[in-house]
């Protein structure tokens, strides 16, 4: 095509014939351009799609690691609350200083050793900046509750610490109070007293707390998973 305006034009211009020169001329601007037009739009669609597949890939991974963490803390969740409520039965145990359930006390006392910990950190929010996938994020609330999810595993872990320093503390009145061999009762009069009372309602309180911060944990897992499918399916 741009030979024969090549040919058109040296006619042209050897006939004198400056504005037939002038329409070929524009006529071969105009092929350059469109041309440029269409390898920059070709270029601009291939990166959108490479765009577009980079950022769900990105969307599925953080998904993949959120519903994992989901998992471990559904599974603390529940093992934190069938211990609050054991802690709760046996202080009340005690405080209607009922011998005949001394068994059972002794067994829920064996179980002030056992708590719940997923000790989970996120640094899906860093990885996301470092790599720059960040940018591929177009929804920005999605960001925001990373951040927030990583601002709970904190609280969730301060918590689980706590709690693992109260067992420390009262360990020593438990060896005492029953065999562990058996799980029965040695001391009876120190395990009816009000410092085990005491010893389960800390237990409980520091449980109850930490039922409070897994709640925030699965509440933003949730709310990112709904935002990534949407995002997904929208794209």
């Amino acid at each position: 095509m741009s030979k024969l305006y090549r040919k058109n034009r040296e006619n042209s211009i050897a006939k004198g014939k400056t504005i037939d020169y002038v329409k070929y001329a524009v006529g071969e601007i105009f092929l350059v351009v469109m041309g440029i037009l269409i390898a920059l739009y070709i270029n601009n669609s291939n990166s959108a799609r490479i765009d577009k597949k980079a950022a769900i890939a990105t969307y599925k991974n953080i998904k993949r690691q959120i519903n994992d963490d989901k998992r471990a803390i559904n599974k603390s969740y529940n093992q934190n609350k069938d211990l609050y409520q054991k802690y709760l039965y046996a202080a009340g145990i005690i405080e209607q200083k009922n011998r005949s359930k001394s068994d059972t006390l002794a067994k829920i006392t064996r179980e002030l050793f056992e708590y719940s910990d997923i000790d989970r950190s996120s640094t899906i929010y860093q990885n996301l900046i470092n790599s720059g996938e960040s940018k591929l994020i177009k929804n920005r609330e999605i960001l925001e509750h990373i951040q927030k999810l990583e601002e709970a595993y904190i609280f969730v872990n301060r918590i689980e610490k706590i709690h693992f320093e109260i067992i420390n503390n009262f360990g020593h009145d438990v060896q005492k109070a029953i065999k562990f061999y058996d799980v029965t009762v040695r001391k009876p009069e120190k395990l009816y007293g009000t410092d085990f009372q005491n010893y389960f309602l800390s237990a409980y309180g520091i449980s109850i707390k930490k039922q409070y911060a897994y709640n925030k944990a699965i509440e933003n897992i949730e709310i990112i998973t709904k935002l990534i499918e949407d995002e997904i399916k929208n794209r």
